[in-house]
């Protein structure tokens, strides 16, 4: 019995001493290709509608963040809305964008009119930039919208 006790000292200290501290994952993770925060629209699907319709977009952020975050966005063709913005709320992860299509944006003698849905930018209420879209590529960040009677 007191062989066993000592055997599985020995066994316990020379396991216990054999693990180096380096090797250990511990405190040594590499976050250098972590995702930083970013907007993007929910869908990038083109929208068919008609005059008088209301049109959605749903902004959304990959994590809610502890202040408020400023999204600028513009509507143009059909209808020209130049930088207007939304906020994302402090600990909201999405915003959704309405607007009311206008019952005369189709002008004779054309049968169809197109507006392109466009995120700009982000900005946290601290000033800190966000990427636009989730692999940093903004100008792919538009919705078409196809207005037909």
């Amino acid at each position: 019995m007191k062989r066993i006790i000592i055997l599985i000292s020995i066994i316990s200290i020379t396991l216990f001493f054999g693990c180096k501290k380096i090797d250990s994952p511990g405190d040594n993770f590499d976050f250098s290709n972590s995702i930083a925060p970013y907007v993007t629209i929910e869908s990038l699907d083109d929208i068919e509608a008609a005059p008088g319709d209301e049109i959605e977009f749903n902004l959304q952020m990959r994590t809610s963040l502890q202040q408020a975050v400023t999204v600028t966005y513009k509507m143009e063709g059909a209808v020209n809305v130049p930088n207007a913005t939304i906020v994302i709320e402090k600990e909201a992860k999405e915003a959704l964008v309405s607007y009311t299509i206008p019952s005369n944006v189709i002008v004779a003698p054309a049968t169809s009119a197109t507006i392109t849905f466009t995120l700009l930018k982000a900005q946290t209420a601290d000033g800190k930039s966000l990427t636009i879209g989730q692999n940093a590529d903004a100008a792919a960040q538009k919705v078409n919208v196809l207005i037909e009677n």
